[in-house]
């Protein structure tokens, strides 16, 4: 089972479960059936404080009669009557406040209004910058009123388990909406926004409540990654440019202008605010691969490293500031495909690890107390949501979901239990492509699907989720899939085939340690080959099929090693430095060598070059040469030749949806394409589960 099952209904509101909230100028207070006005104190018969509890969800839209019937009574036919006694009752225990108006909308519903906020000064930034885009959000913020006190209450409870509660679409049209940001009062939500998967973003905002996007940014570059500053006057965001040079941006939002805050070297660098004047990013120094946490000055630009990470360990990433500013969560990865996640005591540099047995950590939140985290992890099978509190590290409990198609590597909260994630339908295409670019042969899959190597007979060993885990799996010529592995570990990649076709080698996490394994295709006879636990990656056999080479990590040296099934793992002549490895059909094996983006080969126990990879494009090896993918070139993925002693070739065109190549037995190369048409923003809503541990 994995988290790409139906949508379920919301639940019946449970009045216990509801946290206090704000109207204008009355508190309501659901476990108790009290609401307080300008008038004092009134009780509410249960009923009634349930419709004003879903009105208040719909956030000043109107709330259709059958959505009241679903969320008031359980789902059960309601009487005109019934409903119109309710909202009369509401009416008369509102009267008091002039902010507050229960609109009937005819054959529809009604909606619950709310005054507007006092507007920004006449002359101020904001007031002055494209009234027309920022209309949509004087109108979210003119119907959505909450209270940090509400959410203070619902996570001071600390309930045995937790579920969702509410969840609704935020966004639907067909593009890519990623890397969401929740304002600090919940009220809108910035992403970067794409018409395609290979495209430049912009940094769009939305009301949560609805309506239509305003992008903050536009223009050629690739805009991603929003943070909201702590009053929501400003956002950071990465910028990447045709030239690959990385920027940290500010932008004041809607649209009131833009700055460089600093230069980076990584796409990870996705920036969190630690107070008004500081922004966290995490960012490689220069000549070295690992990533630490900076903490940038956005008036000067001066930054100082925040942590050290472990020499073994690949680096830092993903900052997430807790809502009391005291902590500073981030991904500590240890190798690839096992990721911790730590947590820093701003005021004494202590860290401490919440989670320590090596499963991936994706995206995680603060909840608003600053003591909880929720963070998404494969620790369960397929990712999934898990809490953890941060005075209890390694005791996680999964989240109750009853959702599907969702995506928690990318989320954002908000102070109220609120949560955006993305939604998305996998879809991926193993295409063969002749040595001319033509297609040969095309494999479409409703699951994300990626490291695919073909064999000598055409079959494609490949890593897929479709089992809910990623699993090494063999399709053959006829589109059969075999299972080759079954959660075997945390991860599971780079899969090779051996010169007869009939073993694969690959690359298995268990706990902290990566470790090489064989089995046959139909999955029987697995048999691990090492033992030593080191960052290991790019297995292959070589042309005898009797030894697996492969790449070896330790820091930041790099180094070729080999293993056969009877002997212990042991350098090769030659290899050292070398960075990444594939084999062709042909058994020749070619490389790239740490600092340098030269593709080369080895022959005879030496390095023999061939031609230069720029890091944003993808290669795979061939008898005579390589095959070169440039899947950001514009207007399309550009695909080329590269022969040994000649310049590049230009092939025909991959298609808009190329983004990466794989090695091929037989002549020609192995294209994987990116087939989901469309990610989406969905908003949850978390609370106690009910009879139901954690």
């Amino acid at each position: 089972m994995n988290e790409h099952a139906a949508v379920r209904p919301p639940a019946e509101i449970v009045l216990a479960f509801e946290p206090p909230f704000r109207v204008s100028a009355t508190e309501v207070r659901p476990p108790d059936l009290e609401i307080e006005g300008p008038d004092g104190v009134r009780t509410l018969e249960p009923r009634v404080m349930k419709v004003l509890v879903a009105l208040h969800r719909g956030l000043g839209a109107a709330v259709s009669r059958e959505t009241l019937g679903l969320h008031c009574w359980g789902g059960r036919i309601v009487s005109e009557d019934a409903l119109t006694r309710c909202i009369m009752q509401l009416r008369k225990a509102l009267a008091s406040d002039p902010g507050v108006a229960l609109e009937t909308i005819p054959t529809v519903g009604y909606r619950l209004q709310v005054n507007a906020a006092p507007s920004a000064a006449v002359g101020s930034p904001e007031a002055a910058s494209k009234p027309r885009r920022v209309s949509w959000i004087a109108a979210a913020t003119a119907v959505t009123v909450v209270t940090l006190g509400a959410a203070a209450w619902l996570w001071s409870q600390r309930p045995a388990g937790w579920t969702v509660v509410d969840f609704r679409p935020l966004t639907s049209e067909r593009s890519f909406k990623t890397f969401p940001a929740l304002s600090p009062d919940g009220r809108q939500v910035a992403y970067a926004f794409s018409e395609s998967p290979a495209g430049e973003r912009d940094i769009h905002l939305r009301a949560v409540a609805g309506g239509e996007p305003a992008p903050v940014t536009s223009g050629p570059a690739d805009d991603f990654a929003p943070a909201w500053s702590a009053d929501g006057a400003r956002i950071a965001f990465l910028r990447w440019t045709a030239d690959g040079t990385c920027t940290v941006m500010i932008a004041v939002v809607p649209r009131g202008g833009e700055r460089r805050l600093a230069d980076c070297r990584t796409s990870q660098s996705h920036p969190t605010w630690l107070d008004d004047r500081t922004v966290v990013i995490a960012d490689t120094s220069p000549g070295r691969d690992q990533a630490r946490l900076y903490a940038v000055d956005v008036e000067t630009g001066a930054a100082r490293a925040l942590t050290t990470p472990p020499p073994n360990a690949l680096g830092d990433a993903e900052p997430q500031v807790s809502p009391d500013r005291r902590r500073l969560a981030f991904r500590r990865s240890l190798l690839i495909g096992a990721d911790e996640i730590v947590v820093l005591d701003l005021r004494s540099g202590r860290e401490r690890s919440m989670t320590s047995d090596g499963w991936k950590a994706a995206g995680f939140v603060w909840a608003a107390d600053s003591r909880q985290l929720f963070y998404a992890s494969n620790r369960g099978g397929a990712f999934g949501l898990w809490r953890v509190d941060v005075r209890k590290p390694g005791e996680s409990h999964r989240v109750s979901l009853g959702l599907g198609v969702t995506s928690f590597m990318r989320m954002s909260a908000d102070p109220t239990g609120g949560i955006v994630v993305e939604l998305s339908r996998p879809r991926s295409g193993l295409v063969g492509l002749s040595p001319s670019g033509e297609v040969r042969s095309r494999v479409v899959t409703e699951s994300a699907d990626w490291d695919t190597v073909e064999g000598p007979d055409g079959s494609l060993a490949h890593v897929s989720d479709r089992g809910g885990t990623a699993d090494i799996w063999v399709t053959d010529p006829q589109g059969r899939a075999t299972r080759v592995t079954t959660r075997i570990g945390s991860y599971t990649f780079n899969p090779s085939w051996s010169p007869d076709g009939q073993r694969v080698v690959f690359v298995a996490v268990q706990g902290r340690r990566a470790d090489i394994f064989s089995a046959r295709r139909d999955g029987s006879q697995l048999q691990q080959l090492t033992n030593d636990g080191h960052d290991k990656r790019m297995p292959a056999f070589d042309a005898s099929g009797e030894r697996v080479l492969y790449v070896e990590r330790r820091g930041e040296d790099f180094r070729l090693m080999a293993v056969s099934p009877q002997g212990a793992a042991h350098p090769v002549p030659g290899g050292a430095g070398w960075r990444t490895l594939q084999r062709s059909g042909a058994g020749v094996l070619y490389g790239q060598r740490r600092g340098d983006d030269m593709v080369g080969a080895l022959v005879d126990g030496a390095w023999r070059p061939l031609g230069p990879v720029r890091p944003s494009e993808s290669w795979a090896p061939a008898n005579d040469g390589i095959y070169i993918l440039d899947p950001a070139a514009r207007p399309s993925p550009m695909l080329w030749f590269q022969p040994w002693g000649g310049p590049r070739k230009r092939l025909r065109d991959p298609g808009p949806l190329a983004y990466r190549l794989q090695a091929a037995a037989r002549p020609g190369v192995i294209l994987n394409e990116y087939l989901t048409d469309s990610i989406d923003l969905g908003h949850i809503r978390l609370g106690p589960a009910r009879d139901q541990g954690s």
